[in-house]
């Protein structure tokens, strides 16, 4: 199902049209914040490759869906970053002749992870690399990849998936969970399912939404800060669904007709934008930028915690 959305999309029928056309790149960098769609794409250009039609049915796309064809060969084997040792194995790799296909396909996930070294250990190989040979390296980013890495692959980057189209993947799952997983998902669809299966999801959801709604004197910061507290494995979650309420109640604040996000708790939304400024929303969300700094500086968790309660606490009294 998602090979197939992707196969409609314009970064796809743009590589098509050049195997087609018999145009030879020896270097991909498919881009996606989302792993499973970057693993998707990647296969998806291997049987492209060896398979125009991407049939389903013949040698090639059968043993690529199997996980055993002989030509297309994935890295890291074991770890999920690349290094020293592996790039040598797959410059070896490289020059040995293909096996079953006329190509030989090389995939090396999340690029991004690789050290140094091994990127540039694999250098020479992209810089002249043997016709029968096409890397297909997948990453999140490009921050960490060298820049001349970067400059002898196609970059392709892979958009998110629209609501619509992740919807018919979410079958069975309750109302609340899948629009609190797709909005918090962004459209990356490993993101968006694995929220789903978060048991606390609706009660993070929740306490985002009665700290905002509750939280009116400093005799019940000490509360609300020990409920987050003890959210320390989904802080960051639980800031993320803090912003999109946020975003929400600005939406509705603008537009009383407009299309929510979190169209579930439409109701009880509508009231808490009725209650809160604009100019106290916008500090809200402020502050929501300013804890991730905090926590990602790492500072103490149990201060930042407790400074944001306060914090929040201190807008919405200046706001009022």
């Amino acid at each position: 199902m998602l090979e197939n959305l992707f196969k409609n999309m314009t970064f796809y029928k743009s590589f098509l049209n050049t195997i087609k056309k018999g145009g030879h790149v020896f270097s991909y960098l498919i881009v996606s914040k989302d792993l499973l769609s970057a693993q998707t794409v990647a296969k998806l250009f291997a049987k492209t490759i060896l398979c125009t039609n991407v049939c389903g049915k013949c040698e090639n796309c059968q043993k690529i869906n199997a996980g055993a064809h002989p030509d297309v060969k994935v890295f890291p084997e074991k770890n999920d970053k690349l290094l020293v040792e592996e790039s040598k194995r797959i410059v070896e790799e490289s020059f040995a002749k293909p096996i079953f296909a006329d190509k030989k396909i090389i995939i090396i996930q999340n690029f991004e992870n690789s050290t140094e070294e091994a990127q540039n250990k694999l250098l020479k190989s992209l810089e002249e690399p043997n016709e029968s040979v096409v890397y297909i390296l997948t990453a999140s980013s490009t921050e960490k990849i060298l820049p001349t890495i970067l400059s002898r692959c196609v970059k392709v980057e892979v958009p998110p998936i629209s609501e619509k189209s992740i919807l018919p993947m979410m079958q069975n799952i309750d109302d609340e969970i899948k629009q609190i997983s797709i909005v918090s998902g962004e459209g990356y669809i490993s993101k968006t399912l694995e929220l789903s299966k978060k048991e606390n999801l609706i009660d993070i959801f929740n306490l985002a939404f009665d700290i905002l709604k509750c939280l009116n004197s400093s005799r019940q910061a000490v509360l609300w800060s020990k409920k987050v507290l003890d959210l320390k494995d989904d802080f960051d979650l639980f800031i993320e669904i803090f912003s999109l309420i946020i975003e929400d109640l600005l939406l509705l604040k603008a537009n009383k007709n407009a299309k929510n996000k979190f169209g579930f708790a439409r109701n009880k939304l509508e009231e808490l934008a009725e209650e809160l400024s604009i100019k106290c929303l916008i500090n809200l969300a402020k502050l929501a930028v300013k804890v991730v700094k905090e926590k990602y500086f790492n500072v103490n968790f149990s201060l930042i915690v407790d400074n944001f309660i306060m914090d929040i606490l201190e807008v919405k009294y200046l706001c009022k």
